[in-house]
């Protein structure tokens, strides 16, 4: 609402030619050729997100960079220092964040201590993975979720993994924090099942959380009878309860707080600090690993 999509560009002259007539805008061959905009979608090969951004950027152009921010720290660093330098909107494209479910989620776990997360990422082999591992291509999606809502500074990390031909296809890893709080989390692309699963647990309750299919269902201690107790038997109830969560398409959602922050109506939630956050315990898990597909 409010915003005219003016350009596409793409390398691929079909690609882009479909685009714009799909979309009803100018079609360029390079961001070079672009007229004066105010915000971009930064789309391109990983690699390639530190000199499309800056250069876009030192414009006077708002970015939402697509995740992850960068391979290295030095690029995601030149992404930051140029957002900051030109006053404009540096916005890292980690999706889940918009999920409704998890935005159900944060409000459910207010005044709530994390003690566990517990999330699941797994998947066929895909066309499109490219030369990077599945901590970077999957994991850090779920990464970036729990740093969010732990709010607590990594303490450990320890990762096990299956190597494949475009580094690790399957990794699990075990993060502590300080506090004493920890998430394990597993990626897989080698699955045979497409699984989305965030699993959080508190003091009180049980919180498991669909990404695909959008759901929250709370689970939640009940009453012990006591009845059988000499004999070793005890029945637990277990409350559980499905929370309403009003299904959203979180693209969209993300591009619309994209909009709201460059208005300046709202904070950015997913910044490039925050971003780069995430490659930190990305490139952690790898060293981990024993193997980086990326330097930092």
């Amino acid at each position: 609402k409010g915003v005219d999509l003016v350009a596409v560009v793409d390398s691929d002259e079909e690609r882009r030619t479909a685009a714009a007539t799909a979309f009803e805008c100018q079609p360029f061959s390079s961001f070079s050729q672009l007229p004066q905009i105010d915000a971009a979608v930064v789309a391109v090969p990983t690699a390639l997100h530190a000199e499309v951004g800056r250069a876009l950027m030192e414009r006077g152009v708002h970015c939402l960079v697509e995740k992850p921010l960068a391979l290295d720290r030095a690029q995601a660093q030149i992404l930051i220092d140029a957002a900051d330098s030109a006053n404009v909107v540096l916005q890292v494209g980690h999706i889940e964040r918009f999920n409704p479910a998890v935005r159900q989620l944060e409000i459910c776990l207010e005044g709530e201590q994390v003690l566990v997360a517990n999330a699941r990422r797994m998947s066929g082999v895909s066309a499109r993975v490219g030369d990077i591992d599945v901590v970077m291509d999957l994991m850090v999606h779920d990464l970036d979720v729990i740093l969010y809502l732990m709010g607590n500074q990594v303490e450990d990390t320890i990762a096990v993994g299956i190597d494949g031909a475009h580094g690790f296809d399957h990794v699990t890893a075990l993060v502590s924090f300080e506090g004493g709080s920890m998430a394990s989390l597993t990626a897989s692309r080698i699955t045979q099942n497409q699984i989305r699963k965030l699993e959080v647990t508190t003091k009180e309750d049980f919180y498991s959380v669909d990404y695909s299919n959008q759901e929250l269902l709370i689970f939640r201690q009940g009453r012990v009878d006591n009845d059988g107790m000499a004999e070793g038997r005890y029945v637990l109830d277990v409350d559980t309860r499905r929370v309403f969560v009003r299904r959203t398409e979180p693209l969209v959602s993300e591009l619309e707080h994209f909009m709201d922050v460059i208005r300046g109506d709202c904070e950015n939630e997913v910044d490039g600090r925050q971003g780069l956050n995430a490659l930190n315990l990305v490139w952690d898990i790898q060293e981990k690993l024993g193997r980086s597909t990326t330097t930092p």
